[in-house]
């Protein structure tokens, strides 16, 4: 029978918290937890990438590149990695930052371990807020994003600059979640390959 990790991962340091949780089969590597975090959160797949057990200093469990090779560095290129050569029991952690300018830590626990008879690659069971867009700023320019979009009230800012930011920002809100709307664009069956935008 089929088995699953069931992962929950959610942004550093944003309050109230963006989540997701998904399901993953437990052959996947880190290069497809890596498009699963990608295409749950609607982010384009632009940047380098690292997993690392708890912060991004040190080691890392796996590494890559958007197009899935190695960036330069020792990390083993992610591709390579099965995800049950780390998470070996429920409640194991680990750290994916994205992109290293803006610098996005997410959270990743595996939650659980299940079985079932239906056959998928992944599937999307949860999840709360937006993410915020790619290429903003990192935590800086997503709450330049929140004031932009009304969400923060600052009067410090210049109105012509953010009557940009909103004209780059499109109908993004940083309150919007459609679970069965993401749900078509994540969910996997057995036969296709998981790949981000």
């Amino acid at each position: 029978m089929p088995r699953y990790f069931e992962f929950d991962v959610s942004l550093r340091d944003i309050e109230p918290k963006i989540w997701r949780r998904f399901l993953l089969r437990d052959s996947a590597t880190f290069l497809d937890l890596h498009y699963a975090i990608q295409n749950a959160g609607d982010w384009g797949n632009d940047h380098l990438f690292a997993f690392y057990p708890k912060k991004s200093s040190g080691d890392a469990i796996a590494g890559g590149d958007p197009l899935g090779g190695q960036f330069d560095g020792d990390e083993p290129a992610a591709v390579d990695v099965r995800l049950s050569s780390y998470f070996t029991a429920r409640g194991r952690k680990c750290m994916y930052l994205y992109d290293f300018g803006d610098s996005w830590e997410v959270d990743i626990t595996l939650k659980s371990i299940v079985e079932s008879e239906e056959k998928f690659q992944r599937r999307l069971v949860g999840g709360a807020r937006a993410f915020p867009m790619d290429d903003c700023g990192g935590l800086p320019g997503y709450y330049d994003c929140l004031v932009a979009v009304g969400a923060e009230k600052d009067d410090s800012y210049d109105p012509d600059e953010l009557e940009e930011r909103r004209g780059w920002l499109g109908d993004w809100s940083p309150e919007s979640f459609d679970l069965e709307k993401a749900r078509k664009e994540f969910d996997l069956p057995k036969a296709k390959e998981g790949k981000a935008k």
